[in-house]
C-alpha cells in the first residue's frame, strides 16, 4: 500500500505516525497486540518513504513490544542490519517487509497464537489505511489511489473472515464488534462493470476481466471518519 502511494505521487505526512514515545504505556496484552501492527505499519510507512531516523525509532519500538508479546524471534538484529543496509532501495524494503510478515504468519500459526496474529493484523491494517485515507489530500474518485482504497474492501473482507474464525481468542470477539460500522461502509461499496485488467504472473503477462469495486465521496468520507474514530479508541492508553 505505501510503496503504491508513493508511486502515485501522495506525499510523505510524518504526522500520522503514532507516537512511539508512548509504547511503554501499554499494558494490556490485547492492546500490546495491537499496538504491534501499527506500529509495524508506520514502520513500512516510513522505510518507504525513506525516513531513516523513524524507521529506525520505530524499529526499536516494535523489537520492544515483540519482547513484552514473546515473540522477539520475529524481530531480529540481522532484521535491523538489512533495513540500514537498504534505506535507498526501497524496493528492497518492500521485499523484507514482505518477508517478515509472512515468517511471522508462519511463526504465530504454528505456535498456536492465532489471536495475536489476528490483534496485530487489525492493527496493521487500519493503520494503514488510516495513513493511506489521510495522506490523500485531494479526493479525484478516478484516481488510481482512491481505486486502491475502494479495493481494501477485499482485504477487510478477509481480515474480518480471520477474526470470526478466531472469535474465540482474547480480545477479538471485542474488536469485532467494534469495526461493524467500517463493515457497513466497506459493504455499500458496489462492483463497476467488468474492465480489461493486466497482471504480472512470474515472467508473463495475464490479461483479464474484473470489476472494479466503486466508491462515492460520501463513502470515502464517510469511511475516513469511520476507521479515525476506531483507530482512536484502539491506541488509548485506558483501552
Amino acid at each position: 500500500m505505501f510503496a503504491f502511494i508513493n508511486n502515485n505521487g501522495i506525499a510523505y505526512n510524518k504526522s500520522l505516525l503514532h507516537d512511539y514515545g508512548i509504547v511503554s504505556n501499554y499494558t494490556d496484552p490485547s492492546q500490546k497486540a495491537i499496538v504491534f501492527g501499527i506500529y509495524t505499519a508506520d514502520l513500512a510507512y516510513a522505510a518507504a518513504y525513506q525516513d531513516v531516523e523513524s524507521t529506525i525509532k520505530l524499529y526499536e519500538t516494535v523489537r520492544q513490544l515483540s519482547a513484552d508479546l514473546q515473540i522477539e524471534e520475529l524481530m531480529t538484529e540481522d532484521m535491523m542490519e538489512q533495513i540500514r543496509s537498504n534505506m535507498e532501495n526501497p524496493d528492497s524494503l518492500a521485499f523484507i517487509a514482505s518477508d517478515a510478515y509472512y515468517n511471522a504468519v508462519q511463526y504465530l500459526e504454528g505456535n498456536g497464537q492465532k489471536g495475536k496474529l489476528a490483534l496485530m493484523s487489525l492493527g496493521g491494517w487500519v493503520e494503514s489505511i488510516h495513513i493511506s485515507l489521510n495522506a490523500i489530500t485531494e479526493v479525484d474518485l478516478a484516481s488510481a489511489a482512491v481505486e486502491r482504497i475502494a479495493a481494501q474492501r477485499i482485504t477487510f473482507d478477509n481480515l474480518y473472515v480471520y477474526l470470526s474464525k478466531n472469535k474465540g481468542e482474547q480480545g477479538v470477539q471485542e474488536q469485532l464488534k467494534k469495526i461493524q460500522d467500517i463493515k457497513v461502509v466497506f459493504d455499500s461499496l458496489e462492483q463497476g462493470p467488468a474492465v480489461e485488467s493486466t497482471m504480472k504472473k512470474g515472467d508473463k503477462l495475464v490479461f483479464g476481466k474484473g470489476k472494479k469495486i466503486q466508491m462515492t465521496i460520501d463513502q470515502f468520507l464517510k469511511l475516513k471518519a469511520e476507521i479515525e474514530l476506531y483507530r482512536a479508541q484502539l491506541v488509548a492508553q485506558n483501552m
